[in-house]
């Protein structure tokens, strides 16, 4: 089964670019999520592959809810998962000893593998058992587990390995025959028993060289020892000889097949990743929330007591909660206000947000409802390096051609500083052709920019062609001081311009004090 997609889902998803998923700062929110390297791979890959179908966001929303009010089932997950990992190193009984392998290292290999199958099945339905769930996802593993359980093959699989590895665990050691030449040559080798008891030979040397030539027989040596190298094939063939019975029992279980539990490794692990970010958060006091995914009259979108949880991965205490809403209505937002008033901090929240949502995870707001949107993209400033080929101007032209083709009406773009580089009368001329394609197609823009002149184009704007209005917001500024609010107003192009005089140092007050 998959814990990732509901029952019978197409499994349609979006790709979000690599780009988005710098510019939204999903990498930060994979990093809190912890794990090694190659878990935040693979974390990465699930949290950049969005659904789009609202009843896979809710069925996996439902799963995170169960993990996160179930602590010590998350405890008792995680270690299970450290032996389904060890299923996926083995690669699935399907490898196991087949009637023309005779490999001893595969027959024992295969062994520990139908133990750790049998003790993950077990383990993992007993936790279930006892656990108050209600998920979908959760609920249908444990059925699932419980009909393997009961199944009589099961029971007679789990006698037969227990009376295999009781076997295996009596043999301890071999006493082995040699004879030698007058001049102590090997003339003859052979293993005389197997006995359930470690022996050690009069020379203590003796004992280390055997022990690493039995406990790694692929290692190279510089010197090959002659009594080693003779003993090794009599040792093989008589291991073989001892465990016939063995191979030919578990010649039974090769069709056995783990790969149901090794494949639902990931998501377990997105959702043990993704409930422990929840509590860190809930502990420090931080407040999260699971959106109600939902069609909503005459809204397509929004947050109420919303903040970027950047913000709480920083530490921040005081943190400044906004509302915002998109509805058919209300598509575009040009959002102005002075140099570190939030801004973006506000625009890559809600990017952040819908793509939280529609993954089945938490948000950070009091409250959130309606659809996320089925593509995001993103045009923030980019690296000078990256603009070699073409110049700024240039790199930003072909992206923007890019997100104009895929933009409708189930799209979120947001804009941060587009066009920063050209003069305000060509940054206002290519802003309003762009905002122009846009309303005609129907996509939900946030346009954060410097250019404060094009909000004043508002009224001309509403006139095109298009679904929705053009609204005007702003970062609030209050006695010289940011308050990070978020409100509907004209831009105030002298505090805009008073803020960068003061950022650069250049108003006539530094100035002049500079100069005593």
């Amino acid at each position: 089964m998959d814990v990732l997609f509901s029952a019978g889902s197409a499994k349609e998803t979006f790709l979000l670019s690599e780009d988005t998923t710098k510019d939204i700062a999903l990498s930060e929110v994979i990093d809190h999520m912890g794990g090694d390297p190659d878990e935040k791979k693979f974390l990465k890959k699930i949290m950049t592959e969005i659904p789009v179908n609202p009843a896979d966001m809710i069925f996996r929303q439902n799963i995170l809810k169960d993990l996160i009010a179930n602590e010590d089932l998350c405890s008792s997950l995680n270690e299970i998962l450290d032996e389904i990992k060890t299923l996926k190193l083995f690669g699935g009984v399907r490898k196991a000893s087949s009637e023309k392998d005779t490999s001893l290292y595969t027959l024992l290999e295969t062994l520990r593998e139908l133990v750790v199958y049998v003790d993950v099945v077990e383990n993992l339905y007993s936790e279930l058992l006892n656990s108050e769930i209600s998920s979908e996802g959760l609920v249908a593993l444990r059925d699932s587990l419980e009909k393997i359980i009961k199944d009589e093959k099961f029971g007679i699989a789990k006698e037969d390995i227990r009376v295999m590895h009781e076997d295996l665990s009596n043999v301890r050691a071999a006493v082995i025959g040699v004879n030698f030449t007058p001049d102590f040559n090997i003339e003859k080798v052979s293993a005389i028993e197997f006995v359930p008891h470690g022996i050690r030979s009069k020379y203590t040397i003796m004992d280390a060289a055997l022990l690493a030539k039995v406990s790694s027989p692929s290692r190279k040596f510089r010197y090959e020892d002659p009594l080693l190298a003779a003993m090794a094939p009599k040792m093989e063939k008589h291991l073989k000889s001892h465990f016939f019975e063995v191979k030919k029992t578990l010649c039974k279980y090769t069709n056995y097949d783990s790969s149901f539990l090794t494949e639902m490794y990931e998501g377990l692990t997105f959702y043990l990743k993704s409930a422990n970010l929840a509590r860190r958060l809930k502990k420090n006091e931080y407040t999260i929330s699971f959106p109600e995914i939902k069609e909503v009259s005459g809204s397509h979108f929004s947050v109420s007591g919303f903040y970027n949880i950047r913000l709480a991965f920083s530490g921040e205490k005081n943190i400044v909660k906004n509302d915002f809403a998109f509805t058919p209505d209300e598509r575009i937002f040009i959002l102005t206000g002075p140099n570190r008033g939030g801004k973006t901090i506000i625009e890559q929240g809600l990017g952040l947000t819908s793509v939280m949502m529609s993954l089945g995870l938490f948000v950070t707001s009091d409250k959130c409802e309606g659809l996320p949107f089925r593509n995001i993209c993103t045009h923030f400033p980019i690296d000078e390096n990256l603009t070699l080929n073409y110049g700024r101007l240039g790199e930003e032209a072909v992206r923007i051609k890019s997100i104009v083709k895929s933009a409708d009406s189930n799209t979120l773009i947001l804009f941060n500083e587009t066009f920063s580089t050209t003069s305000a009368s060509d940054g206002l001329y290519l802003s309003k052709g762009l905002i122009r394609v846009l309303k005609e197609n129907g996509a939900y823009v946030i346009f954060n920019t410097h250019i404060h002149d094009l909000a004043k184009q508002i009224p001309e704007m509403n006139g095109w062609a298009g679904q929705g209005n053009v609204i005007s917001l702003v970062m609030e500024r209050k006695d010289d001081k940011n308050t990070f609010i978020l409100k509907r107003a004209e831009p105030d192009s002298s505090s805009y311009a008073r803020d960068i005089a003061e950022k650069y140092g250049i108003t006539y007050e530094q100035m002049t004090q500079n100069n005593d």
